[in-house]
């Protein structure tokens, strides 16, 4: 599943026709035409509404009846990585960042992302050290650079 990014998490039915609540996680999954379950099969699909935040309601081929919906629930979808759309420069896919490491200032201690976050202001990179978590806004100050050689002021320099 490599070639293959989360897109989505079935959170529940909608109503009895089968419809799917489903947590987002892309801004845009409108621009996608299908996606995939965790054994590579294709779906299409579409939204009848957004609901809030990330929270959308969707109505997915072979999918008919609230039961069929339900026993969906916690299922992960994806998009391939080829339909991604292109990225600007100092933009990142969040796949990319979560489970990299940084190196702490010039020591051979290591941080790692575990996540990144949006609570509305900008993005806040959550990362690990030594069992610790803590967070650093993700800024060109904090971490010049791209996503294939992050240099992070405060913590060195990334590694693979």
């Amino acid at each position: 599943m490599n070639d293959f990014i989360e897109i989505l998490q079935v959170t529940g039915a909608f109503g009895i026709r089968g419809f799917l609540r489903a947590s987002l996680f892309s801004q845009n999954i409108g621009r996608y035409r299908q996606i995939y379950d965790t054994n590579g099969n294709g779906y299409k699909f579409h939204v009848v509404r957004y609901v809030s935040g990330n929270s959308v309601v969707l109505a997915l081929e072979g999918v008919a009846d609230r039961t069929t919906a339900e026993s969906m629930r916690g299922m992960f979808f994806y998009v391939r990585r080829a339909d991604l759309p292109e990225l600007a420069e100092q933009e990142y896919y969040v796949c990319d960042l979560v489970g990299k490491t940084i190196s702490v200032g010039n020591s051979s201690e290591v941080c790692t992302i575990v996540a990144v976050h949006n609570f509305g202001a900008s993005y806040i990179i959550e990362l690990s050290h030594n069992g610790v978590t803590f967070f650093v806004p993700f800024t060109d100050e904090n971490f010049p650079g791209n996503c294939d050689h992050i240099t992070a002021k405060a913590f060195g320099e990334y590694t693979d």
